[in-house]
């Protein structure tokens, strides 16, 4: 009877002390706006890591297409519940093949939002190429009013119209549900770059520093986040990394006074999120790609130029990538070299299994998948993404 009674009292003592604990916690969260001090996004994300298990936050660095969710070739409408069960993705991407109707991409979007809910995970990035020009997934597909290409912005010389055109691009993509635009182009166009052509502002590194800036600041302003690409520029590439392995010969000082000229713009300015091309520069790194290269990624663009952002890379499904690595190494490779988010793989799923066994084997370390995880987590908050 005493014996019971001891552990009667041993449970009610631990329960106090847990939840007065996890109170003390929840009300030093609470502090913080309460004084009227701004509150960090990044301390508050670790706060929400505590009760985030291994595999969700695997989840958020993985940005797939709905086809990777419903497993279908082609996938307008997310007809069944539980669709982030097995893959509880951070974001989803948008292509032309997921546009029909202005009503169908409204409702697929919000069928994604809410299923990501029911599966108790926060609000996925719901992202889409939105450039303007050639390269604008939603209104090639639904009309519209018709933004221009960088290419012809650029050579108004007017950083007025680039703002113009990101404040017309977020507002028609707030109104579908989107909160994400991988986009302004930030590449100075350096030779023939035919990936680039209509994508750049020009040859000006100025120019392109300030085009690309203003036309974040037009998307901001409308509620949806920016994200700067390609880094480290993709300007002097002759060939397009969607087709083949690219690469150039450009030496480091040659890229810090032109390719690198609007990248250090964005970060000076508070960028939130950078995009990796999957070009090699050889000077730089002769054995891997931008994106799998932890001198490109950690010691340069992290430590050097001291961006505190989010890295996402390019689409890993690009034949840039997938001539030479399997997903499941380059996955493996891109997070070791810092990246945070990798974009569009062909199988999500074999992504997310490769990094559970890599953290379970020690090829990636719980430490390097926390950076990560506040990092895009502190974006979500930052932008109103978890409330």
């Amino acid at each position: 009877m005493l014996k019971r009674l001891f552990c009667m009292l041993l449970v009610c003592l631990m329960t106090t002390v847990y939840f007065a604990v996890y109170a003390s916690q929840a009300e030093d969260f609470l502090i913080e706006e309460d004084e009227g001090n701004v509150p960090d996004p990044l301390q508050q994300a670790r706060i929400l890591m505590r009760w985030m298990t291994e595999d969700e936050k695997i989840g958020q660095m993985i940005m797939v297409s709905p086809e990777d969710l419903t497993g279908e070739a082609r996938t307008v409408r997310l007809k069944e519940a539980g669709a982030f069960e097995k893959l509880p993705a951070g974001g989803v991407i948008i292509y032309g093949q997921n546009i029909e109707t202005d009503a169908q991409l409204k409702a697929l979007i919000q069928e994604i939002k809410k299923s990501a809910h029911d599966a108790g995970l926060y609000m996925p990035f719901i992202a889409v190429d939105e450039e303007g020009g050639t390269v604008a997934r939603v209104a090639h597909k639904l009309g519209g009013v018709y933004v221009p290409s960088a290419e012809e912005t650029g050579k108004t010389k007017d950083a007025q119209q680039a703002y113009r055109n990101g404040k017309v691009v977020g507002e028609y993509l707030g109104t579908f549900g989107f909160n994400l635009d991988l986009a302004p182009v930030a590449d100075v166009m350096i030779s023939t770059a035919p990936e680039l052509e209509g994508r750049s502002y020009g040859e000006d590194a100025e120019v392109v520093a300030d085009m690309a800036l203003e036309m974040a600041r037009g998307l901001r302003e409308e509620g949806i986040i920016p994200c700067f690409k390609h880094f480290p520029g993709h300007g002097a590439v002759t060939r397009n990394a969607h087709n083949v392995p690219v690469s150039h010969g450009r030496t480091l000082d040659e890229m810090r006074v032109l390719d690198f000229v609007p990248f250090e713009a964005a970060i000076e300015n508070g960028a939130e999120m950078i995009m990796m091309s999957h070009l090699k520069a050889l000077n730089v790194d002769r054995e891997y790609p931008a994106s799998l290269s932890y001198v490109l990624v950690t010691e340069i663009l992290r430590n050097a130029l001291h961006f505190e952002g989010v890295v996402i890379c390019d689409a890993l499904r690009m034949d840039a990538i997938r001539e030479e690595y399997s997903i499941e190494k380059a996955a493996v490779l891109a997070v070791n070299a810092g990246v945070d988010i990798l974009l569009a793989p062909d199988d999500g799923q074999k992504v997310y299994q490769a990094l559970q066994k890599a953290v379970e084997n020690g090829t990636v370390s719980r430490e390097r998948i926390d950076e990560s995880v506040a990092r895009i987590l502190a974006l979500k908050i930052k932008n109103g993404l978890i409330q």
